[in-house]
């Protein structure tokens, strides 16, 4: 009968160097995937608007090529960040029942939101946001906070992509890591809220004259885009 060796091997120490080469690899990979992502959104043709009821451009970009653009542009961010926000309390307040699906929801939604708002941020930002502002296209006060708010997004769901690739936050105590990740989720679901809610509005309400007066007197109706 030939003895085993049971002793658990010693695990070899990670020095300053292997720390310094693994953030690197990570910002590495982050910084390409987030280029593909940037590259393939501006490759991306304009999809067909429709009909113009006359609303903010949020409403009016949601409403278009059902159901198409109401999964792309608001069912997919927002169930990846309600996703993380649910699975966010159960490891915050029943660790013991925190099981390896519920914290792998968490991860992989925390991943995938980041970067596929990314793309959604550049797609708009060259094929609505730089259209409107060139062209003078934007419908008052309502449509500008609804898209900026709408937009601003980006902010805190690329936050969470970027702790959960550990590009920020690697050398973090679980404390602090669950607090500002649980921030950014409260700070995407209330500028969320604020696009939806302002979205909705009547541009009119807030001062948006939807006649134009041209250089004889007469009226014309507001552009569409």
């Amino acid at each position: 009968m030939v003895a085993t060796d049971t002793t658990t091997r010693p695990r070899t120490p990670r020095t300053p160097d292997t720390v310094v080469g693994g953030r690197t690899l990570r910002l590495a990979v982050v910084a390409a995937l987030s280029l593909l992502v940037v590259v393939v959104a501006l490759a991306l043709p304009a999809w067909p608007a429709g009909q113009d009821m006359g609303g903010t451009h949020y409403m009016g970009l949601l409403a278009a090529n059902q159901p198409w653009n109401l999964l792309l542009f608001m069912a997919v961010p927002v169930i990846c960040a309600e996703t993380i926000a649910v699975t966010e309390l159960v490891i915050l307040f029943s660790p013991a029942r925190a099981g390896r699906a519920v914290r792998a929801a968490n991860r992989y939604a925390g991943l995938i939101a980041g970067f596929y708002f990314l793309g959604v941020f550049v797609y708009l930002m060259k094929h609505a946001v730089i259209p409107l502002t060139a062209d003078g296209g934007w419908r008052g006060p309502a449509d500008v906070i609804a898209v900026s708010f709408y937009l601003l997004g980006l902010v805190p769901l690329y936050g969470i992509s970027l702790m959960e690739t550990r590009v920020v936050g690697a050398g973090w105590d679980q404390q602090r890591w669950l607090k500002l990740h649980a921030t950014f989720v409260g700070v995407f679901l209330v500028v969320a809220h604020v696009a939806m809610i302002v979205g909705m509005l009547d541009p009119t309400v807030l001062g948006w004259n939807p006649t134009h007066t041209m250089d004889d007197g007469s009226l014309m109706d507001g552009m569409s885009h």
